[in-house]
């Protein structure tokens, strides 16, 4: 745990990272507890964290679990990733130039639109 200062905040706050958190974590059996089961569940599901309070006060955040990405996925994400490196290496750039600019004068400007 990494713990830094807020120069807006005169109070000290704790920085963690998953690495971290797995480690010091203590698991808790919550199969025999129907509320904080259903609020598991929830985060899990909307992968959102929720804020525990008692009395209006903040007590624990509950954070959904993030899953390992398995060294084979990681593997193909990678090969995939460095395999569009030299996707564009064999086009005359003059001709890719020419080509772009060719699809943004036939094409028909997106029209505005109001936020």
């Amino acid at each position: 745990m990494r713990t830094r200062i807020n120069v807006f905040c005169k109070h000290a706050v704790a920085c963690y990272n998953s690495p971290v958190m797995a480690a010091d974590t203590t698991p808790v059996e919550i199969s025999n507890n129907p509320e904080l089961l259903r609020l598991a569940e929830e985060v899990k599901a909307t992968n959102k964290p929720r804020l525990l309070k008692r009395d209006n006060t903040p007590l624990a955040i509950l954070t959904p679990v993030k899953k390992k990405q398995s060294s084979q996925a990681k593997s193909k994400a990678m090969k995939e990733t460095l395999a569009l490196a030299g996707a564009w290496g064999d086009r005359d750039w003059n001709e890719v130039e020419a080509e772009l600019d060719r699809i943004r004068h036939s094409s028909k400007p997106t029209p505005p639109f109001a936020l």
